[in-house]
C-alpha cells in the first residue's frame, strides 16, 4: 500500500512519551493526517511540532478530551469527525492513562472509579465510535485499533493496584475485539510495556516502543507485542 492511500491516525492520550513517538513513527510510514487528543491541551502543539520535525508535510489537528467526564466524550468525538473531514479513519491508538501509586485497600473508591472511567469506560467509548469507521474502510485500507498496556495486567503490583486492575480490563476488552474483528478485516492489538518508560532504558524507551507498535500494526497477526528490559 502506498503512502498516498493512507487514512488518518487518531491518538487518544497524546503526550511527550509513547503517544507522540508512535504518531511520529507512523507519519514516517505515510500517515500524514494525524489527530492528537489529550486532557492537557497545552502540550498538544509541542507534540504536533515534534511530529512535524520528522514529517514536515504532516497535517495535524489537536483537540482536547477529558475521558473522566464520560458524558462529554460523544461531543469530543464529534469534533474528531469534523477534523477528519473526507479522510477515512485508518488507525486509532488508545494511550490514555493516569499513572501513579495506588496502595491496595487504602486507595479511595472514588479514585478507583476515576481510573476506570479514564482507562476502561473511556476506552470502550472510543471503541464504540471507532469501529464503524474502521469497518467501513476494511477493503481499501488497513484499519486497526491499538491500545497501550502493561505487563501488570497479568502480574499485578499491589502498590499500583488501580492501574493493574484497569490494564487487566483493557486487555480483556481488546482481546475480545481481536477475536471478533480480525476475521472482519479490522486488526485489534495491544502494546504491552513491561516497565517504566524512560529514555535511558534499552527497550522500554518511547522510540523503541513506537517502532514495536509499527511492527505490530504492520504484521497484523498477534494479539500483542510485549516490550521488557532485562
Amino acid at each position: 500500500m502506498g503512502s498516498d492511500t493512507r487514512g488518518a491516525l487518531v491518538v487518544v492520550g497524546s503526550g511527550p512519551g509513547i503517544g507522540s513517538h508512535v504518531a511520529r513513527t507512523f507519519s514516517t510510514h505515510g500517515f500524514t493526517r494525524i489527530i492528537l487528543l489529550s486532557r492537557d491541551p497545552s502540550r498538544l502543539e509541542k507534540d504536533a511540532d515534534f511530529i512535524r520535525a520528522a514529517t514536515p508535510s504532516a497535517e495535524i489537528s489537536t483537540l482536547p478530551i477529558d475521558l473522566a467526564n464520560t458524558s462529554e466524550i460523544p461531543s469530543a468525538l464529534k469534533q474528531v469527525d469534523k477534523a477528519l473531514g473526507n479522510t477515512p479513519l485508518e488507525v486509532v491508538l488508545f494511550n490514555a492513562a493516569r499513572v501513579g501509586p495506588s496502595t491496595l485497600v487504602q486507595w479511595p473508591m472514588e479514585e478507583l472509579e476515576l481510573d476506570l472511567r479514564i482507562k476502561v469506560t473511556g476506552c470502550y467509548a472510543v471503541v464504540q465510535w471507532a469501529l464503524p469507521h474502521l469497518l467501513a474502510v476494511k477493503t481499501t485500507h488497513q484499519p486497526a485499533f491499538l491500545c497501550t498496556s502493561g505487563s501488570i495486567y497479568k502480574e499485578p503490583i499491589p502498590e499500583v493496584f488501580s492501574l493493574s486492575v484497569c490494564k487487566a480490563a483493557q486487555h480483556n476488552l481488546v482481546h475480545s475485539m481481536h477475536k471478533k474483528y480480525k476475521e472482519e478485516g479490522v486488526y485489534c492489538g495491544l502494546v504491552v510495556v513491561g516497565g517504566v518508560v524512560a529514555d535511558e532504558n534499552p527497550q522500554c524507551n518511547a522510540e523503541n516502543i513506537a517502532k514495536k507498535t509499527w511492527g505490530l500494526y504492520e504484521q497484523r497477526k498477534d494479539l500483542e507485542v510485549e516490550i521488557v528490559d532485562g
